[in-house]
């Protein structure tokens, strides 16, 4: 786990490895690697890792950081039960340095040292470094480093490639009574394939294998821990070679083999590798996990559907009772009749979008935040509708990192959403920010650039009904077309406090971790889905223009901050431009909200430009 990054700390002590490894080297930019001895630190110091078995990985001896490193981790204050991990070893020479760099730092004799070999050389010197005595306890093979020095492509489509590597470390740990322990399986949210490395890996006799990622944990120990079967077999081996041994014997029958004392070191690593369950236990079922997609695993073409949703009168009314929208299209069905001619009540536009939004939520439901919306204009449609959403990756780049922060990338998706006959309802793009999981800041990206920036004044007079009379929605009062100016502002005195957050986002199928888990939100605690803030604000909007008969577009949208549960909201509503029609006038409005915390002031958290029809 990146050493920076304390939460991913917490995520990988609950995740139900055998060993944290807390990084120094490849997943720590160089700008961050002293702030990431003091996050380790810090970590390490907090009781819930109280006899954890956790090594941290220091960064090479070629390095600049190394003696460094050796030098910091030698003293760690910790309860955990602590070894060092040394990555890039060349020879025993390396093994040497480290155990002579430790002594003189004052490292206590149980320190121990695992060697990572991802080198030809480290590969073909295996038996020599296994065989430097002292603090020397563990041989890794890493993959990775080692593919690219082999100019080794797609191996990781077949494990069989690494056997000839695999069995010189396995050879060499076991002449030298060392663990060894299996390079990682760099797929990620592909169980299978997973497993079968795994399995691959412990029949040929490692001790374990390393996981990159939470969601592989599950599926090593499964592998890896012995069944109960195994570990009855291994008790009785133990006990029959003891009592054959009481009588002089060397050799013993054990359901129905003969076993001697060539199998006991095997039948205590089986032992040793059981876990806590207890004799007789069966070995639980498969757990595959449901993985979420990262930067990585999206590409340009990809494209995902979700379920299609009949827009009824209970998802209005709930809706309703979350942002308290008043909408009096969407209220009285009379009267929708009468001013649309549709037979039922005006499906509320923000249901609407918040619906399209949610369905297109599969790609980024990492999401960390949204960089834009834009195009999306919105066509009225009654309620009884069913959306149906098609979305596409256009465009993907890397953001940059600052200040040693966790990778990050931008995704483009172009969101497509039809009702029941196929026709267009919304249309447009939104680009969220998804977390990565290596900083590459040289990798190519697309140019954000093309897509558009400007909603066509065009497009949005066309979403104007023309068989629509606004005539009857004037009774409601409030400014009308007739008499409202540009640049008159409005403050809407009542404040609206947040609240069934992550129902919101459940009903209108919003599958983004932030605002349901808090797990999986960078803030610690579950983020408000901004289409609860602009639904808020559409409401206020009514406040200022009871009559407004729809919203037809969004022009800009922009998430200035976090809102959470319980907070209460304020919006300010002004005018930037009337466009007079035939009947009616369309109104360009900017809303702005800010979470209003009392004798603490306001923080501002959207800034929407929106357009209205009003009568």
């Amino acid at each position: 786990m990146p050493g920076h990054n304390a939460r991913m700390h917490a995520k990988a002590l609950a995740s139900g490895a055998d060993e944290v490894v807390l990084d120094l080297e490849d997943a720590v930019a160089p700008d961050a690697k002293e702030r990431a001895r003091d996050v380790i630190a810090a970590t390490l110091a907090d009781p819930a890792w109280t006899g954890a078995t956790v090594a941290v990985r220091v960064n090479a001896r070629d390095t600049p950081w190394h003696e460094d490193d050796l030098a910091w981790v030698a003293t760690l204050p910790t309860a955990a039960r602590l070894s060092i991990v040394v990555p890039k070893v060349q020879s025993p020479a390396d093994v040497r340095a480290v155990a002579d760099a430790l002594a003189a730092a004052g490292a206590p004799a149980d320190l121990a040292v695992q060697a990572l070999l991802e080198t030809p050389t480290a590969i073909a010197d295996a038996r020599a470094i296994a065989a430097v005595r002292g603090r020397l306890a563990t041989l890794i093979i890493g993959f990775a480093d080692l593919a690219t020095a082999l100019g080794r492509r797609g191996a990781q489509n077949d494990p069989s490639t690494w056997l000839p590597a695999q069995e010189a470390v396995l050879a060499a740990a076991r002449e030298h009574g060392l663990q060894a322990i299996d390079g990682p399986h760099l797929t990620l949210g592909d169980p299978s394939s997973l497993a079968e490395a795994a399995l691959r890996a412990r029949d040929l006799g490692f001790d374990g294998k390393w996981a990159i990622h939470p969601e592989q944990v599950p599926v090593l120990v499964r592998t890896f821990r012995p069944s109960s079967a195994e570990v009855a077999h291994a008790r009785a081996t133990l006990a029959a070679l003891d009592a054959a041994a009481t009588v002089g014997d060397a050799a013993v029958r054990v359901s129905g083999q003969m076993v001697d004392e060539a199998h006991r070191d095997h039948a205590a690593r089986v032992l040793a590798g059981s876990g806590d369950g207890p004799p007789g236990e069966e070995p639980t079922a498969d757990v595959i996990p449901v993985a979420l997609p990262y930067y990585e695993d999206l590409a340009v073409g990809d494209v995902f559907t979700a379920p299609g949703m009949t827009l009824d009168a209970g998802l209005a009314t709930l809706h309703r009772s979350i942002v308290g929208d008043r909408l009096a299209l969407a209220l009285d069905a009379p009267l929708a009749r009468e001013v649309t001619g549709m037979g039922a009540a005006l499906a509320h536009p923000m249901l609407v979008c918040d619906v399209a939004i949610g369905q297109s939520t599969a790609p980024s439901a990492r999401v960390l935040g949204n960089l834009f919306y834009r195009g999306l204009a919105v066509r009225p449609v009654p309620l009884g509708t069913t959306l149906r959403t098609r979305t596409e990756i256009v465009a993907k780049r890397r953001a940059k990192t600052a200040g040693g922060g966790s990778p990050r990338g931008l995704v483009v998706l172009r969101v497509t959403t039809t009702d029941e006959h196929g026709d267009a309802v919304v249309d447009f793009h939104r680009c969220p920010l998804l977390p990565a999981r290596a900083d590459r800041p040289d990798e190519p990206g697309d140019d954000l650039g093309a897509i558009p920036a400007d909603l066509d004044d065009a497009r949005v007079t066309a979403l104007v009904p023309a068989d629509w009379s606004l005539a009857p929605l004037r009774a409601l009062g409030g400014p009308l077309a007739t008499n409202v100016r540009a640049g008159a502002v409005f403050a809407i005195e009542a404040r609206e406090t947040v609240t069934a957050a992550p129902e919101l986002a459940r009903v209108t199928l919003n599958q983004a971790l932030t605002h349901t888990d808090a797990g999986g939100s960078h803030h610690g605690r579950r983020l408000v889905y901004g289409g609860q803030v602009i639904g808020i604000a559409a409401a206020h909007v009514t406040r200022v223009f009871p009559s407004v008969a729809t919203i037809l577009a969004w022009r800009s949208c922009d998430h200035l901050g976090p809102t959470f549960e319980g907070d209460r909201l304020a919006t300010t509503v002004e005018i930037e431009r009337v466009t007079p029609l035939a009947d009616g006038a369309l109104l360009d409005l900017r809303a702005r909200v800010a979470v209003d915390r009392g004798d603490a002031g306001s923080t501002p958290v959207l800034d929407w430009r929106l357009v209205a029809l009003l009568p």
